[in-house]
């Protein structure tokens, strides 16, 4: 499949938007003239994955259950557990391992389900605070038509909330942008002719005008800014409602080949996926955290082939614009339990692959007892007297990749500066 731009797309259908659609000014800023364009994709695992099963190698760990068959697996200084249930996992170690980052022993301060989603996500419990893709995505806002999409997964926009857009399990909002959707509401309404469509847009049009002459009050010109901007991703995303398959669906693939296609054409700088549901492995661990493995990892190698293979908004390929970041809300006990499965653990791994790391490493690491160990923040190399490895930890380090300054979100957290490149 050929993947055009978004400007190409534009063009095409005769839908670039010019200055004389755009009364305030014009629509959206230049990614590549506002600095750091590093876009993101995330991928959000439920229930709570087992990282000895491949991030954290614990073979020499007498206190942590292993699994039969189970070895170490290097490429160059990083490593992993190798399986051959899991080949998947090697493929994808051995093609990108010098642009992955494993970050070892992440201190998720809950073992309940739903707080540790909330706390892995945006470092806190309160509904107050964004995520970090919502962060990243409200900061270059006026860049994107949906700074920030999630396809599946989860969503904590906080205060940000006007950069997030959820696609909807039902194509919700395929159905916005084509307007089918008025036809899912039991009361009947009819749509307006083009040319009515027509007549409103244009009164509309000379409405902000007037409020941008005239002496409207502060409170009103900043409703007819937050307006216009609205109308303006309108227009654009409707150009392409018939170009993308909105839906993205709980099938990883296709969440990926969405992702993949907003983030090319422009249209979004983050995207929230998932990588499914079914990691709360109190019983049979090692079979179902296994095959999960094998099934994301498959997913990841078929990512970054794509990344690869799509143009980037600044030249070269996606790949070379967009970290990818892999993750669960908590870990798994180190030892099975009476049905072979494994509790709730909060320490957790994840993983980072893509520009911006030092990649091609092993970051923190567990300790005997199976806790998180501290690491230096200057180098990210284990430091007894250094910093814990926690989910505030992982965020500022997230947002520091972004060149977001940590300090403006988050109270007494740097990151960890180590790990940026």
């Amino acid at each position: 499949m050929k993947h055009l731009t978004r400007r190409q797309i534009l063009a095409a259908s005769g839908g670039l938007l010019g200055a004389a659609t755009l009364p305030l000014r014009s629509a959206f800023a230049s990614p590549q003239a506002l600095g750091n364009d590093l876009k993101l994709i995330f991928v959000a695992n439920y229930g709570g994955w087992d990282p000895t099963r491949i991030f954290a190698d614990e073979l020499w760990n007498t206190a942590v259950d292993m699994e039969r068959q189970a070895e170490t697996s290097t490429q160059g200084d990083l490593s992993w557990v190798s399986h051959p249930d899991r080949p998947s996992v090697d493929r994808f170690f051995q093609a990108h391992a010098d642009r992955s980052l494993i970050i070892n022993g992440i201190l998720v301060p809950s073992v309940a389900h739903e707080n540790c989603l909330r706390l892995v996500m945006t470092g806190s419990t309160s509904s107050e605070r964004a995520d970090w893709p919502s962060i990243i995505g409200h900061s270059r806002a006026e860049s994107y038509a949906l700074p920030h999409i999630v396809i599946q997964g989860p969503a904590y926009p906080g205060q940000a909330g006007s950069a997030v857009t959820r696609t909807g399990s039902s194509g919700q909002l395929e159905g916005l942008l084509s307007g089918s959707i008025i036809d899912w509401s039991d009361a009947r309404t009819g749509r307006p002719v083009s040319a009515a469509e027509a007549r409103m847009d244009a009164y509309l049009a000379r409405r902000l005008g007037a409020v941008a002459k005239g002496d409207a009050s502060a409170s009103m010109r900043e409703r007819a800014e937050y307006y216009r901007v609205a109308h303006d991703r309108g227009r654009e995303l409707k150009d392409l409602a018939h170009v993308l398959d909105w839906s993205g669906g709980a099938d990883l693939g296709a969440q990926l080949e969405l992702a993949t296609q907003a983030l090319s054409m422009g249209i979004s700088r983050c995207a929230m996926l998932s990588g499914g549901y079914g990691w709360d492995t109190h019983t049979d661990n090692d079979l179902t955290q296994s095959s999960n493995f094998e099934s994301l990892f498959g997913h990841l190698v078929d990512l970054m082939t794509l990344l690869q293979a799509t143009p980037g908004t600044g030249g070269g390929s996606l790949a070379d614009e967009t970290l990818v970041v892999v993750l669960s809300e908590m870990g798994r006990t180190p030892q099975l339990n009476a049905t072979d499965g494994k509790d709730h653990w909060p320490y957790t791994s994840a993983l980072m692959v893509g520009p911006r790391i030092t990649g091609g490493r092993v970051v923190g690491d567990f300790d005997a007892f199976y806790y998180g160990k501290r690491v230096d923040r200057a180098t990210g190399e284990l430091y007894e007297d250094g910093h814990d490895l926690n989910v505030e930890e992982l965020g500022a380090t997230i947002l520091m990749a972004a060149d977001i300054d940590p300090g403006d979100h988050l109270t007494g957290v740097e990151g960890i500066a180590g790990l940026i490149a």
